[in-house]
């Protein structure tokens, strides 16, 4: 097992990201100079386990689809279109949450400012989410007016029913926090290349808490990049697909705790029967 456990750092650390930044993609510098806001993590959402950690900044313009979240006015999670009509996100961000609580930002590199705000009509949570815990981590958020698409405002395009997860560097975007022990969360979204842990590898971690509509992210035995407080509900992207959701960790950014993701392609059926996508 620990030659097996070996063996895999070594093929996670040639694993090449084929979305690879370019030139052509450089975030504007006047968005990288802007300040840290004030908004006290432990406060606004001390429930969430999802942030960018060993990350970088980057922009709308690279992730047209990421939307951000706060709910009744203090706690805050990522989300993403995937229609005119939808927004995706994890189901513990708003369970219980009244639609008319929800304020979502799109077409913004900026959590706080610019874009445009959209309201919600309708919260769809998985009626089996949390049994077992965490399990079927999926809710959508019907929006009360349709979202016209621009370079700023896009969809993304989701994995086909049982799609195998690939094992590559998926894209995690949001407005986490960037640092394990941080209280605050940027203004300016984030992003970080996350590697796919096979799921064998991952149970050693969580064990039988670890199910089939679930996959974990991140390097394995030494740490050092993931999502944490403030990213839950946002995706993991791989060449124009979104794959997963950012559900919760042991931790963040810490060996042998990588993220664990919802696997949309194991409730992809559910996903289409409650959106039309």
């Amino acid at each position: 097992m620990r030659l097996l456990v070996f063996v895999y750092l070594l093929a996670a650390a040639e694993l090449q990201d084929t979305d690879a930044d370019t030139d052509s993609n450089a975030v504007d510098s006047t968005e990288l100079s802007a300040p840290d806001d004030d908004i006290d993590l432990e406060a606004a959402c001390p429930e969430l386990s999802g942030q960018i950690i060993g990350g970088r900044a980057s922009s709308v313009s690279r992730h047209p689809y990421q939307a951000s979240m706060v709910i009744n006015g203090n706690s805050f999670c990522g989300g993403f279109i995937i229609s005119p009509d939808y927004v995706m996100t994890a189901a513990h961000c708003v369970r219980g949450v009244s639609p008319s609580s929800i304020r979502l930002r799109v077409g913004s590199t900026r959590r706080d400012s610019g874009g445009r705000i959209a309201r919600v009509s309708n919260v769809t949570v998985h009626p089996q989410y949390g049994t077992p815990r965490f399990d079927k981590d999926i809710a959508v958020l019907r929006l009360a007016r349709p979202l016209s698409f621009s370079a700023s405002v896009r969809p993304i395009r989701l994995p086909q029913r049982r799609q195998p997860v690939p094992l590559v560097r998926l894209t995690v975007t949001g407005w986490g926090l960037t640092a394990p022990r941080g209280r605050t969360i940027p203004r300016i979204m984030m992003e970080a290349q996350v590697p796919v842990v096979p799921h064998w590898l991952c149970r050693l971690s969580y064990s039988d808490s670890l199910t089939n509509n679930m996959f974990c992210g991140g390097h394995f035995l030494i740490g050092g990049v993931s999502s944490c407080q403030g990213d839950s509900g946002g995706p993991a992207v791989f060449r124009g697909v979104a794959f997963g959701i950012v559900s919760y960790a042991r931790g963040c950014a810490l060996p042998l705790s990588p993220t664990v993701f919802t696997n949309i392609a194991a409730l992809r059926d559910w996903v289409t029967q409650n959106t039309g996508v």
